[in-house]
């Protein structure tokens, strides 16, 4: 592993979001995709080819590519953490997509053994990195709202029969970790708690209800008291035909701000006139899980790419990753048991 600069980033997985990531490297230019693994020959060589990389079937010969300093798991994320694992034992470094793992056992794992490496290890939470995200993070820490009451989450999306289709991962225990909340919402999630707070309790219900053999759910609501004060909501769902932009909506005593998809629909704040804002809409998953658009992985990838050449902590790392995990898990707990359940400190 070169010190500093990352001469080269290796996929493994080609799924849908191995796609995505690699035209996302394409736009970076202090870096290149150097090599692909996956378990089928055929599609290795084909995605390979594609992009001008080495193929591999091979995870430990995949690990030992010359110029590979960074891998990104783009797996099921039930794997994350024995890929992330191995990677950081060959001292590689390590970015995960979301979620970092399926429970905080296996995300904990991960995150001891790129400490123990040296390594640097990332989470992909790509919508943080929209000017939107952050305006709206800035009021909130800023106080320009005053004193938040409301704090809602809302990602009520639509998934195909084929999604779930038997032999999928989606929506199993073992590689999902869940269903709707942890896979499609945890973005949505990721957003309110990193903008709003820890929280302190929650509240929850969930189940498969349009699609009832899927081991998670289909279809969740949740209620949160954060550790300010503020109360809310989320609302997560892949059974909401035929699917909605995302939306997280805010409210304290001087006013209001709603995200609609990655773009400010509302910005009613007292004395405030709304700020010049870019309208973007780069992950609009609602109803078709590939329309999803590279740049947000572009500035995530970048991100950590600068990290790993200044020897920093990349903005998202496994601790902050795991933050929204630790959320997710209380919310199923809570439905699970119908009571009351802490997160604990986060």
């Amino acid at each position: 592993m070169s010190k500093g600069r990352v001469r080269g980033i290796g996929l493994v997985g080609i799924g849908m979001i191995a796609g995505v990531q690699a035209e996302a490297i394409k736009r970076l230019s202090t870096t290149r995709l150097v090599a692909v693994c996956t378990r089928d020959a055929g599609r290795a060589k084909e995605f390979a080819a594609q992009y001008g990389v080495t193929p591999y079937t091979d995870y430990q010969k995949f690990l030992a590519h010359p110029e590979l300093d960074l891998v990104s798991v783009c797996t099921p994320s039930g794997t994350h953490a024995d890929l992330g694992i191995e990677a950081a034992a060959a001292g590689r470094h390590v970015l995960v997509e979301k979620p970092i793992e399926v429970n905080l056992a296996r995300a904990d794992a991960l995150i001891e053994a790129c400490d123990k490496h040296g390594v640097k290890l990332g989470v992909i939470f790509q919508s943080r990195f929209l000017p939107s995200v952050q305006a709206i993070r800035e009021a909130v820490e800023g106080g320009r709202l005053g004193r938040l009451m409301l704090a809602d989450a809302f990602v009520k999306w639509f998934r195909e029969p084929q999604y779930y289709a038997p032999g999928s991962w989606h929506g199993t225990l073992a590689l999902d970790g869940g269903g709707a909340l942890i896979n499609q919402a945890i973005h949505t999630v990721d957003l309110l708690r990193w903008i709003v707070g820890p929280v302190e309790r929650v509240a929850a219900f969930k189940g498969a209800l349009r699609y009832p053999h899927l081991e998670g759910e289909d279809t969740l609501v949740a209620s949160l008291r954060f550790a300010n004060g503020a109360l809310g909501m989320i609302e997560a769902a892949t059974s909401a035909k035929p699917g909605f932009k995302r939306r997280l909506e805010l409210s304290g005593e001087r006013g209001t701000i709603i995200l609609e998809g990655d773009s400010i629909a509302t910005w009613a704040v007292d004395g405030e006139e709304p700020p010049p804002l870019v309208s973007e809409q780069l992950t609009d998953g609602s109803a078709n899980p590939a329309a999803i658009s590279c740049e947000g992985h572009r500035r995530q990838i970048a991100e950590m790419v600068e990290a790993i050449a200044a020897d920093r902590l990349p903005l998202l790392d496994g601790r902050e990753g795991r933050k929204s995990l630790q959320l997710v898990e209380a919310i199923y707990a809570a439905a699970r048991e119908e009571r009351l359940i802490s997160p604990g400190a986060s």
